[in-house]
């Protein structure tokens, strides 16, 4: 609980976390390029916990946009501390609900949007609560531009084939999809950097479960 309070007194003074209290918390729609003092794409990751893509796809695409979203402060901390330190210019994270991601990002303002391991909630009542829900996915279709891209990793099979009835519902288009990353040729960049669950579910023998597709205009 000390380590805790800890981090969570040093995000408030980390720029680089856009959290409840904070100047620019609820001016972000529509002005992330102001924000970032640029017009270059912006990316997600939902559900990014220590923030090991954005940090390591900010560090390795200059002029890309990251955010970073989760509403664990103490997860966001390491990522966050990390890009304090280098004085990182192209990367925020964002300490929201995600079902709330509609107050924070414009329509037709996102570039894509990846979602790494999210909670599988497997029980039935749940369903509406898993980030590739319906609901969810007409969330994201809003924020997304045109040709916008989503992506998914994850071990859960169940929640893998429930995602992907998902997204044929919704008509987005280009869908790939893999049910053994690590034995197809290819998706080689998403296969660069290895979340702290990733690596737990490798190690245990799991598949890793990998989804991309495009978005479909619906006007």
């Amino acid at each position: 609980m000390k380590n805790k309070l800890k981090r969570y007194g040093e995000n408030k003074l980390n720029n680089l976390i856009l959290e409840n209290g904070k100047k620019l918390f609820n001016k972000t729609k529509g002005k992330w390029s102001k924000i970032f003092k640029n017009n270059n794409p912006i990316y997600l990751e939902l559900g990014c916990g220590n923030g090991e893509y954005t940090v390591y796809n900010s560090m390795h695409n200059p002029n890309i946009n990251f955010i970073g979203i989760d509403i664990k402060g103490s997860r966001i901390w390491k990522g966050a501390t990390f890009l304090k330190e280098l004085n990182s210019k192209n990367a925020f994270f964002l300490r929201i609900q995600i079902e709330e991601i509609d107050k924070y990002f414009n329509n037709n303002e996102i570039d894509e949007i990846l979602i790494t391991f999210p909670d599988p909630r497997p029980k039935e009542s749940d369903i509406k609560k898993r980030l590739t829900s319906i609901e969810f996915l007409l969330r994201y279709h809003k924020i997304l531009k045109n040709n916008g891209k989503i992506k998914l990793k994850t071990d859960d099979l169940k929640l893998f084939e429930f995602s992907v009835e998902c997204i044929k519902k919704l008509n987005f288009k280009n869908i790939e999809l893999t049910r053994n990353l690590y034995n197809s040729k290819k998706h080689q960049e998403i296969k660069k950097i290895q979340t702290k669950y990733e690596k737990k579910f490798i190690n245990q023998g799991r598949s890793i479960k990998y989804l991309k597709c495009t978005k479909l205009d619906f006007n």
